[in-house]
């Protein structure tokens, strides 16, 4: 009976969800999760503190699909219903839920229809510090389930380095020990009816002027860098190597171009013109400490340039969303001018929340969140020396005027899992409106 009931509220979740975002990507599947049986145990019994409990131990989803098979869940479109509340003897609650997660999943892994979940037993401060202490506080111990890459771990990170599919991970061992920490949580996968085929950026609407605006950001690898070789700085070199590789000599340049064209830590901000086939590309690079430190002049020279972009990128860290987020509420908005943004850093998929479609809703009042902007992310983490691969995909797809969104994406490095989401009011080739 009480499947029946989850089952029939999970009915009422993919209803409402069906309004959301859908999906498009080169190298993933969007996967819908079902948890009909989840459980967490917890101090509190009011709804409002237990989802946003539940939420914390499904956080731990993100670092055990990373890890594993090269998955991520996208934490703002988890849905959740919270169903019986037990009082234990502990003075503890043990309460069961449903929840509903939406996944991007490798299209070339075959997916189970069962996943089973190696999670904390509550979501609460207390909890996670002793999942943390008892399986990710020791980086040098064999017994830990952290990432080979893990550096500086807290309990307030752990879950983005959580590795609980390792060998040496005593997390995944279904012990009398490990009883009172961890959940062993299956969860059921099947394919979402989000994913969409066949769309392309906005080609005519890109155009309409003649000309393709893009704003590229890159933050530095490490922020007050004095080194060419940084890798932020390097990407933001190998960009505009690229540019010129492609499409020649600028038109103009606000740094004099010649032999001894100089660029980097000397010149971290640079406008430059090309010709193209399909028009003019008026072109904004920008190199900065970090979204978080970015000084006055940046923001406002970022909030012109959004007036009137028709492509905007971020690559840099995400400060395991932080950083995200700060991009997401900068910027400003005109009505009518349609865009695609590029949130080019780890995880991504996970992070990006509907800010930014909110804010393009904000001046179209009349038409949906997703008519006038598009959202690039990345299901897995996006190196450095990714990205000017990245951003020349996108611009080079934007001036041959022909790609899919899917075929741009296949120039993305494979290992990022980049995906594309509000692409599904698309009409290229017909009309914009």
């Amino acid at each position: 009976m009480k499947h029946l009931i989850a089952m029939m509220i999970l009915l009422l979740m993919q209803s409402a969800y069906g309004q959301n975002l859908k999906f498009d990507s080169a190298h993933t599947l969007a996967l819908d999760g079902y948890i009909t049986d989840g459980v967490i145990l917890s101090r509190t019994n009011y709804d409002y503190n237990l989802k946003r409990e539940i939420k914390e131990q499904l956080m731990y989803v993100i670092g055990q699909m990373n890890g594993l098979d090269g998955g991520s869940p996208d934490m703002n479109r988890l849905e959740i219903s919270v169903n019986k509340k037990e009082r234990l003897e502990s003075g503890l609650y043990k309460v069961t839920y449903a929840a509903k997660l939406f996944l991007a999943w490798p299209n070339d892994v075959n997916f189970p229809e069962t996943y089973e979940l190696i999670l904390p037993q509550g979501g609460d401060y207390n909890s996670l510090n002793r999942f943390f202490k008892a399986f990710g506080s020791d980086e040098n111990s064999g017994s830990k389930c952290l990432d080979g890459h893990a550096h500086d771990v807290t309990q307030e990170i752990f879950w983005y380095y959580y590795r609980p599919n390792q060998n040496y991970c005593t997390a995944r061992l279904k012990s009398t020990k490990n009883k009172s920490l961890v959940r062993f949580q299956n969860i059921q996968l099947a394919v979402s009816d989000q994913n969409t085929k066949g769309k392309s950026p906005e080609y005519g609407k890109i155009w309409e002027d003649e000309k393709l605006v893009a704003t590229l950001i890159f933050g530095k690898g490490t922020e007050g860098a004095i080194t060419e070789y940084d890798a932020g700085v390097s990407a933001y070199k190998q960009t505009i190597n690229a540019l010129i590789g492609q499409y020649g000599k600028p038109l103009t340049s606000t740094v004099p171009f010649g032999y001894r064209f100089n660029y980097g830590l000397k010149n971290p901000t640079i406008n430059m013109t090309f010709k193209t086939k399909s028009g003019l590309l008026d072109i904004s690079l920008y190199l900065i400490e970090g979204i978080r430190s970015a000084t006055s002049n940046f923001r406002n020279s970022y909030n012109e340039r959004t007036l009137v972009s028709d492509y905007v990128s971020y690559s840099g860290h995400s400060g395991l969303g932080a950083n995200i987020r700060a991009l997401a509420n900068m910027g400003e908005f005109q009505a009518g001018q349609y865009k695609v943004f590029l949130i080019n850093g780890c995880d991504t998929f996970a992070y990006v929340d509907d800010a930014l479609r909110n804010a393009h809703q904000s001046v179209n009042p009349e038409y949906g969140k997703d008519k006038f902007v598009d959202v690039i992310t990345n299901a897995m983490p996006s190196y450095f020396h990714m990205n000017y691969r990245s951003n020349m995909a996108i611009i080079n797809g934007m001036v041959g005027r022909s790609k899919t969104y899917k075929q741009i994406l296949r120039g993305f490095d494979k290992k990022q899992r980049a995906v594309v989401t509000g692409e599904q009011d698309n009409n290229w080739p017909k009309s914009f409106y």
